[in-house]
């Protein structure tokens, strides 16, 4: 059965907390990516971006300087290289993401989308439990 490092893009575009919100929508526009990680001089994950937050600058000129950390979003979920697609397709069903970050030894390793998980399904015989009967069995009852 396939994980997260079959299908994970490990060229990640990121963004550290001191760059300034024009900088990071430059990021999404060259990079035609709708959000990105934000991580430290380490390499470690601690937020991501995205062009909802990055959405303010387009309208107050004034933040255009202002740095991501302002904005970031600090609660952020991730998966690890060695989980199932099928936790990825969880994470995708419970919350609105267009991409996880894969983190391992704390370090961001690669970014997997939503894209990612559909291509693999078409390009593969593998068949994905449904990401939420896991969760919650009862839904089951009510197919």
């Amino acid at each position: 059965m396939s994980s997260i490092k079959d299908i994970m893009n490990q060229r990640v575009v990121a963004v550290r907390p001191e760059t300034t919100l024009a900088d990071a929508l430059r990021v999404l526009t060259k990079h035609h990516v709708g959000g990105v990680p934000v991580v430290n001089e380490a390499n470690a994950l601690i937020g991501m971006i995205s062009e909802l937050a990055l959405i303010d600058i387009v309208f107050d000129p004034a933040t255009k300087g202002a740095p991501v950390s302002d904005y970031m979003t600090r609660d952020v979920k991730f998966v690890h290289p060695d989980d199932s697609l099928s936790r990825a397709a969880q994470m995708f069903a419970l919350y609105s993401f267009r991409r996880l970050p894969v983190v391992e030894n704390g370090s961001l390793v690669g970014i997997v989308s939503r894209r990612d998980l559909m291509n693999h399904a078409l390009e593969s015989s593998e068949t994905l439990p449904e990401p939420l009967l896991e969760l919650i069995p009862e839904l089951a009852d009510l197919a």
